[in-house]
């Protein structure tokens, strides 16, 4: 379902403020991989080619360059060896961004290229908005930027040369405005930190006032959103349901919903130590289920005395018991 992060008002179409430069001689690529050099931040993007998923081809390597506000856009097509860039992605003095950065990790690892001290900005908004409904960067930029992102050159044909205004236009900006989500993460982020200097009594009254601050904020609605959280959870079970049932998958005005029949695997202990005795003693270990072995010594009234007999000591944690004062 479309929404709108703006209820009301319709959202600016996102774009570029930055210059970018189309590189596919060999000259040119290597002083701009030394250019690059003297970037302490960039933001990785990469356009393949090829639907299956591991069977990519590279055509294209987006590296943005927030000191110089300019996109190189490599033609990996035309290089052929990149190899140069691993110089400026495999060095712990520069932060390497990347939305999804799995996926470029992977196009630049047939390429011998590590990625090092990589910032996943798909991770940064999982953890720093999980209320997101999703974590796209077409999603992320639509309710962290206020801006509306076009990805309907992000299935074009990235092989076929020259590429259209559209396609570079697109390839440069997701290189750019990846630099521009992870500065307002950050931002979110650095409000987050916690004095290090900060004792027990000062991290009590931080608490404290945070959870009154929660409460304040959500008091009122409090009621209408558990419900809410309830009926969703409870419209998405009754889909799934009805779709593997055999009702037909929905496409339209509020959105897709589909079933597909994912493949679920464990590995056999008894196969792994036939196939790979090398390494079968160090991966396979005797284990009890503790939760139902705890359901079981209850179900079947045995003495509770009799888990000490049966339980090994491995080590302790330290729980914390907490109870806030109440709120004014």
């Amino acid at each position: 379902m479309t929404v709108d992060s703006n209820p009301g008002s319709a959202l600016k179409a996102a774009s570029g403020s930055w210059k970018f430069e189309w590189i596919e001689a060999l000259e040119r690529f290597e002083a701009a991989c030394r250019e690059l050099l003297e970037e302490e931040l960039i933001a990785v993007d990469t356009e393949t080619a090829g639907w299956q998923t591991g069977n990519e081809r590279l055509c294209l390597v987006q590296i943005g360059a927030p000191k110089r506000e300019k996109v190189y856009l490599f033609d990996v097509l035309a290089l052929g060896d990149i190899k140069p860039l691993d110089a400026v992605l495999n060095d712990k003095s520069r932060v390497v961004l990347a939305h999804n950065a799995s996926f470029e990790e992977r196009q630049f690892g047939r390429h011998s290229i590590r990625m090092r001290n990589v910032v996943d900005t798909l991770d940064l908004a999982r953890r720093l908005r999980p209320d997101l409904p999703s974590f796209s960067l077409k999603s992320c930029v639509r309710f962290l930027l206020d801006m509306e992102m076009s990805k309907e050159e992000q299935v074009s044909d990235w092989s076929r040369r020259p590429l259209t205004q559209s396609q570079i236009a697109y390839a440069s900006l997701d290189a750019e405005i990846t630099i521009r989500l992870y500065q307002v993460l950050k931002a979110i982020e650095d409000r987050l930190s916690l004095d290090p200097a900060f004792d027990v009594p000062e991290l009590m009254r931080e608490l404290h006032h945070t959870a009154k601050e929660r409460f304040k904020l959500t008091r009122n609605i409090a009621a209408d959103l558990a419900y809410l959280n309830l009926r969703y959870d409870m419209l998405r079970d009754a889909l799934r349901t009805r779709l593997i049932d055999g009702a037909k998958p929905y496409e339209g005005e509020f959105g897709r919903a589909k079933v597909s029949r994912v493949k679920q695997t464990e590995i056999n202990p008894s196969k792994v130590r036939s196939k790979l005795p090398e390494i079968a003693e160090l991966v396979i270990k005797d284990a009890v289920d503790k939760k139902r072995f705890m359901a079981l010594v209850k179900e079947q009234g045995i003495d509770a005395g009799m888990v000490d007999l049966v339980s090994d000591t491995i080590g302790y944690i330290d729980r914390l018991s907490l109870n806030l004062a109440d709120f004014d």
